[in-house]
């Protein structure tokens, strides 16, 4: 009976041995031994790292019928409707001339009105071309009085039985009052004439 102890506490004591001999393996385990490097607990960083790739943005969707790749002109402006001209404009334009070899006709422009403005020391007159339906004629009108002379030349467009000088106004502070004779000039690579002994009283 005392061996039997013996024996038992032997092996009680082997148990012992060899649990203590696991316990340490674990401990030696758990350490990593002598050569191990030093174990990194991760840590999370309180600040976030910013992504090195940017964000998309996303694109403006382009309206159907539309080409996204163009840039976008904005509203396009309304055309500015051209001005016509009419008779009685005036011009700096000079007719061409005659075709070689040919004659102009002659012709006899006709006044139909005139109109003094005071205020804007203005004097209109309308002139006609009669038995001419042409383009590209010029009316020049000129009024003199003494030494003073005012002229300028204006467009002729044809009507349905003439070509039309329109209503022509001459502006200048060298009228005054008293007659001014008047003349009317019409030329044309066709046709060319003048009128000379129209007479206007400026008040």
């Amino acid at each position: 009976m005392k061996r039997a102890s013996i024996i038992t506490w032997s092996i009680v004591g082997g148990v012992v041995v060899v649990g203590g001999i696991v316990a340490a393996v674990a401990v030696a385990a758990s350490d990593g031994g002598p050569d191990a490097p030093p174990s990194v607990s991760p840590t999370t960083s309180a600040t976030p790292t910013a992504s090195s790739t940017p964000a998309a943005t996303p694109s403006a969707s382009a309206e159907p019928g539309t080409d996204p790749s163009e840039p976008d002109s904005g509203p396009s402006a309304e055309p500015t409707p051209a001005v016509p001209v009419g008779p009685g404009q005036q011009t700096t334009e000079v007719p061409a001339a005659p075709a070689p070899g040919t004659t102009p006709v002659s012709v006899t422009p006709f006044v139909t009105f005139d109109q003094w403005t005071a205020e804007s020391s203005t004097l209109t007159v309308g002139a006609t071309v009669p038995e001419v339906v042409e383009q590209g004629g010029v009316c020049t009108l000129t009024a003199t009085r003494g030494a003073a002379t005012v002229s300028g030349s204006f467009t002729a467009l044809p009507s349905a039985s003439s070509t039309d000088c329109g209503s022509m106004a001459l502006s200048s502070p060298s009228f005054s009052a008293g007659t001014w004779t008047v003349s009317v000039a019409y030329a044309s690579p066709t046709a060319a004439g003048t009128l000379s002994d129209y007479e206007v009283t400026i008040p």
